[in-house]
């Protein structure tokens, strides 16, 4: 009697989203030689002039946990993207009185962040992809069959904006693809999601904050920069704050981030203009009526907290990026932890030998793959959790509690710790994704989050909260002794009269 075998055949990944996650899974995924198709609901970015004034978004923040995740598919496309991007190695504060004050992130070794626009990185890692990977714009998920692993689209019209995509006319399921794996990377109101919600018991939260953010221009002066390029610069008025990135053509895009009262406050260009020349004078004297221009011309853009869990399904389904994890901007680690979940599935993907090929028929139930992708959903979701609250807790350093003296004082703490009993790196070449599983040493917290892809979000919370329990302890046992040395020169004095 002879037994019959499926034939193995190569295993096809569905990527549904082309933005900077979707198209590193696409290229990490060809790269390990599945099959990969991707889908985009926008326009194809390729060969594309790019205007900085194109108000997408926020400025993207790349730092050492971006850069290790494209380094793990590509190195060159790490190296390349870094030189697209400009070095920020410190805050800039601009006061109310108009003093600035420069904060290194890093004075000991003087790494950087790195300001990239978004537009120039999606077009990057897009062109990236080779012509192995089909990829499909202008196409829109609808509708996925759990049972049998197809997918179903429909074209959108060409020019449309994000969220505001008209269908071409054409029937649902004008695109019909079969797959193995699909990988939703399409943001934070993913469709991906949505249809896994529909399958699955799935735990999902969304949390608006209260504060909008308005996009704004500060073009160049005489072709120069209108301001010191290499910085992240912050107005922080407690309340509210303003930031500035630097883009390459010598610009800088300004966000105001404001609670919404505040902004609708603002109901005639007269209230603007004395917000802005009264709040941030400086920026306002170089940008000058352009910024109230923009102010009232711009969308007020919602600031979210989005968790997902699981975010996977079966062996059929695994969400990155936004769509699993959105957070608000103000730990600059939105990019950097969507790019690392690409770095973190594929070493999860070694760790149960997850190869490229298969014997499975299509739609047959791949129990090792199902392994894999709960493990990897069921260990990442601690860092997600940790990152997403570092971000919220962020926003309030930034706008308020820089302007603290105590906050000053524990940053030279850090400093000097850290000179004292330094923390080293682990190297990311082995099977484990964060290495450094309990950090030694000391190290500040934005170090570890921003400088150190050897560490999961969770340990480097973890790891704050017992540094300031020490730092803490120290400052109350000082003012203990303090306070006891006082009394005891009293009584002393005392007992001499």
């Amino acid at each position: 009697m002879t037994i019959e075998l499926n034939p193995e055949r190569t295993r096809r990944a569905l990527v549904v989203g082309g933005g900077p996650v979707g198209a590193l899974t696409a290229l990490s995924l060809e790269k390990r030689g599945w099959d990969v198709e991707l889908w985009e609901a926008r326009d194809d970015p390729r060969g594309r002039t790019i205007a900085m004034t194109n108000l997408r978004s926020i400025n993207m923040n790349i730092s050492s946990r971006g850069l290790a995740a494209l380094a793990s598919v590509d190195p060159a496309l790490a190296d390349l993207l870094l030189s697209e991007s400009i070095p920020m190695p410190s805050r800039l504060i601009h006061h109310l009185d108009g003093h600035r004050e420069a904060q290194l992130y890093d004075p000991l070794r003087g790494q950087c962040s790195n300001s990239i626009s978004r537009s120039v990185l999606n077009q990057r890692l897009v062109e990236a992809l080779p012509k192995s990977i089909q990829c499909r714009f202008n196409t829109k998920l609808v509708r996925v069959d759990w049972a049998n692993n197809v997918a179903y689209g429909r074209e959108t019209r060409p020019g449309a904006a994000l969220g505001t995509e008209q269908t071409s006319g054409l029937a649902e399921g004008s695109v019909e693809v079969p797959f193995d794996l699909i990988l939703g990377a399409d943001g934070s109101w993913s469709a991906v999601r949505g249809q896994m919600m529909r399958a699955s018991r799935v735990d999902f939260a969304q949390s608006f904050i209260a504060h909008a953010y308005v996009e704004l221009h500060m073009p160049p002066i005489n072709d120069d920069w209108a301001m010191p390029p290499n910085h992240l610069h912050i107005w922080p008025r407690r309340r509210f704050m303003l930031i500035a990135l630097p883009n390459k053509d010598k610009s800088f895009t300004l966000t105001l981030f404001a609670p919404f009262e505040e902004i609708a406050a603002l109901e005639t260009r007269a209230d603007a203009e004395a917000f802005f020349s009264t709040e941030f004078s400086d920026a306002y004297k170089i940008v000058g009526s352009r910024m109230v221009d923009d102010f009232m011309s711009n969308p007020r853009g919602n600031l979210v907290t989005i968790s997902c869990k699981p975010g996977t399904y079966r062996d059929r389904c695994a969400l990155l990026g936004d769509a699993w994890h959105s957070m608000v901007p103000f730990y600059g680690q939105g990019l950097n932890c969507g790019l690392e979940d690409v770095r973190v599935l594929g070493s999860y993907l070694d760790r149960f030998g997850v190869g490229p090929t298969t014997t499975n028929k299509q739609g047959e139930t791949d129990t090792n793959l199902e392994a894999c992708l709960a493990t990897y959903a069921s260990e990442r979701s601690a860092d997600l959790d940790a990152i997403c609250q570092l971000a919220m807790d962020n926003y309030t350093e930034m706008r308020s509690s820089v302007l603290n003296p105590l906050y000053h004082l524990r940053r030279a703490v850090d400093y000097t710790l850290t000179r004292l009993i330094p923390s080293r790196p682990a190297p990311l070449d082995g099977p484990d994704p964060f290495p450094t599983k309990t950090v030694r040493g000391w190290t500040a917290l934005y170090d570890m989050v921003t400088f150190r892809p050897d560490i999961g979000y969770a340990e480097a919370r973890r790891r704050e909260a017992w540094q300031k329990h020490v730092v803490h302890s120290a400052a109350y046992a000082g003012l203990a002794a303090v306070v006891g040395a006082g009394l005891f020169a009293a009584r002393h004095f005392q007992s001499r009269r």
